[in-house]
């Protein structure tokens, strides 16, 4: 058993699937029957094994928003070893039942303190992107981000302040599909924005990447109706930084995901305003304007 625990600052993202418990109902004992069987797998395939694709769905976004590759930058070749360094990113991830949580250490004992902030635009990156296709497949969930002081478990698993920061934002905030952003995330990528340093003798083009990967985090995020930071993964910003520049069958998966998606939602706030489900119907509402007010882009 791990006895020695290192406390630092974290990102922590905490991720709720929807609806799993609502897919074993009626489903008290071992099936006895073939359609007691198929009942069983049906319920089994659209959890277990759907939160194990969202992870993978993660994996895939993640890599691809923070794998090195070439830059748009111009680097001397004396310094290309270094700014392959700072492009680095750091990543957690741990998974129980039907949650998932993934978190990026805001501490480094390297030259550099941008992979730390690469983590973080990855972890948004990965988010939206995983929100849109979780829609697409009528798979909703609901997320909080924070930054708060953590430890790693022997698990994996982060645990601390940190933690109960972006679960909070998920399980007493966000009430409906949307990525809530805590005010000390806020605060911290401000911080990085204004160039303060992070390490002792941090390098001014690490300051300065720093600042670059925390004003486009700070771009992709907005105030939501009621006063809370979301991400805005429909947004021009987030589309400049991830989607646009996607090939063309790219692209067309992207546009599909988000008709399915729209028509989801739609359908949904129907089916539950019909219901007289007002709890759930103004929720998704919220949800359903935010699709209609980017159909434009």
């Amino acid at each position: 058993m791990k006895k020695d625990f290192d406390y630092a600052y974290y990102l922590v993202a905490f991720v709720d699937v929807l609806g799993q418990k609502e897919a074993f109902q009626g489903i008290t004992d071992l099936p006895k029957n073939d359609e007691a069987q198929k009942k069983l797998i049906k319920a089994h395939s659209s959890t277990v094994l759907f939160v194990e694709e969202l992870r993978e769905w993660f994996d895939d976004f993640f890599s691809s928003y923070t794998e090195i590759k070439d830059s748009e930058f111009k680097v001397p070749e004396e310094k290309k070893e270094q700014f392959d360094e700072m492009r680095k990113s750091i990543l957690n991830h741990a998974r129980f039942s039907d949650c998932l949580q993934f978190s990026v250490p805001l501490v480094s004992d390297k030259k550099y303190y941008s992979p730390c902030v690469n983590g973080i635009f990855g972890i948004l990156g990965a988010c939206g992107g995983m929100l849109i296709l979780s829609l697409a497949k009528k798979k909703p969930f609901r997320a909080g981000i924070d930054v708060g002081i953590a430890t790693e478990l022997s698990s994996g698993e982060v645990y601390g302040p940190g933690f109960f920061n972006a679960y909070t934002l998920e399980s007493k905030i966000a009430q409906h599909p949307r990525i809530v952003i805590g005010d000390t995330l806020i605060n911290f990528l401000l911080n990085l924005s204004h160039k303060n340093s992070q390490i002792p003798n941090q390098t001014k083009e690490d300051v300065e990447l720093c600042k670059m990967l925390a004003d486009n985090c700070l771009q992709m995020i907005i105030k939501d109706l009621d006063g809370h930071f979301i991400l805005d993964y429909l947004g021009q910003n987030f589309r400049d930084n991830f989607t646009k520049n996607l090939a063309a069958d790219g692209q067309e998966a992207n546009e599909k995901a988000f008709k399915l998606a729209f028509d989801f939602i739609e359908k949904e706030y129907e089916k539950l305003n019909k219901d007289r489900n007002e709890k759930l119907s103004s929720r998704y509402f919220m949800l359903y304007n935010y699709f209609k007010s980017r159909l434009n882009l």
